[in-house]
């Protein structure tokens, strides 16, 4: 929840202070920066290490990164608040991922559909919540908030969290073994899908508040808006058990890559709240049931080691989160609304790339 309260305030706080949309998609950069490798050296120590420990040591972090942009007041001091936000963030994911799997061996599925959803949910409250803080109060509340929310948790995790012993369930399946190169290129479809919705929340994260700003449209429809985004996400978390049966898991790769590039078109010809509301659900829903296809996958994938597998997730989403607000930045200098064209190249090239891997896994 507070990761989205401190989203949807750090671009506008930037904007706030003067910052060009180039400067506001280079903050944003900051954190996918660190998330592109960070995660996947977190993964790896948190099986040696403890997870519990990575989860407590992040909400401490976390937490002292909210205090420190409560202070700044310059918009380049935020890079490397940004820094510390999102080294937090990548010690949190893997250790939480891995640990919720292993405590439910042999209904990974099940486990990962609660666990979807309760940070989908989560999500969807944050963004809301921070642009009510803004609007009622200041700039400065939802990160105080978000801080006091960081510390509690990371005094109750310590008291609390309990790691499960890693036993494997021997009828768990696995993709370690499938023949004729299916499970390659079943996880080269899952990493191209998580890198098309980690590099377009990333621009609708850390851009489109901004820009949203700019067209006169409040804090708070800014919430709302970024609130149907994380509805329709958890919708399909819900159903995506549901859909997997319809479509199987390539289905829900091609449908998710196919909903992202129209929202994204339909977001570079939109100006108002309504416009962007409907888009936005759209975009929830196409980036819901891949990253729920994809998590599931790298995790039965490596299942010998849920960490490292979750950290490679993690990594392939910071990468998405780098690359994504760095190009959406520096094509808003030429219009403000060019980043949503290259989301929209970039879907139709990645459901190209999904459509010749399954073509190739079904003659294999």
């Amino acid at each position: 929840m507070i990761i989205g309260v401190v989203g949807i305030a750090v671009p506008i706080y930037a904007d706030m202070m003067g910052a060009s949309l180039f400067i506001v998609g280079l903050i944003g950069s900051a954190g996918g920066l660190i998330y592109s490798f960070m995660p996947f050296i977190s993964g790896v120590l948190c099986e040696r290490i403890g997870r519990k420990r990575f989860i407590s040591a992040s909400l401490f972090s976390y937490g002292s990164s909210c205090l420190l942009y409560s202070l700044v007041n310059k918009p380049l001091m935020l890079i490397p608040i940004k820094f510390l936000e999102w080294i937090s963030v990548a010690a949190f994911w893997p250790s939480i991922e891995s640990i919720i799997a292993d405590s439910a061996p042999g209904r990974l599925e099940d486990a990962l559909k609660k666990f979807n959803m309760s940070w989908g949910l989560a999500m969807i409250i944050g963004p809301l919540l921070g642009g009510a803080l803004i609007s009622k109060f200041s700039i400065i509340s939802p990160f105080i908030l978000s801080m006091f929310i960081a510390f509690s948790f990371g005094s109750l995790s310590i008291l609390m969290i309990k790691e499960p012993d890693g036993k494997l369930d021997a009828n768990e399946p696995s993709y370690e073994n499938l023949e004729n190169g299916g499970d390659e290129r079943l996880i080269a479809t899952a990493l191209a899908s998580i890198f098309l919705f980690s590099s377009t929340t990333g621009i609708l994260v850390s851009l489109f508040p901004s820009y949203a700003t700019n067209l006169g449209i409040s804090a708070f429809e800014i919430g709302v808006v970024s609130f149907a985004f994380g509805a329709m996400r958890a919708a399909a978390f819900y159903q995506a058990n549901r859909i997997e049966r319809y479509v199987r898991k390539a289905g829900m790769f091609l449908l998710g890559s196919l909903t992202i590039g129209v929202a994204s078109l339909a977001t570079f010809y939109s100006h108002n709240t309504p416009s962007f509301l409907m888009c936005f659900l759209i975009f929830g829903f196409g980036a819901g049931i891949s990253y729920a296809a994809s998590i599931a996958s790298l995790l039965r994938w490596h299942r010998l080691s849920r960490g490292h597998a979750a950290g490679v997730f993690e990594s392939f989403i910071g990468a998405g989160y780098f690359l994504g607000p760095l190009i959406g930045g520096f094509l808003s200098n030429f219009a403000a609304n060019a980043p949503y064209i290259y989301i929209s190249l970039l879907s139709f090239t990645v459901l190209l790339v999904q459509l010749t891997l399954k073509r190739k896994f079904s003659h294999g």
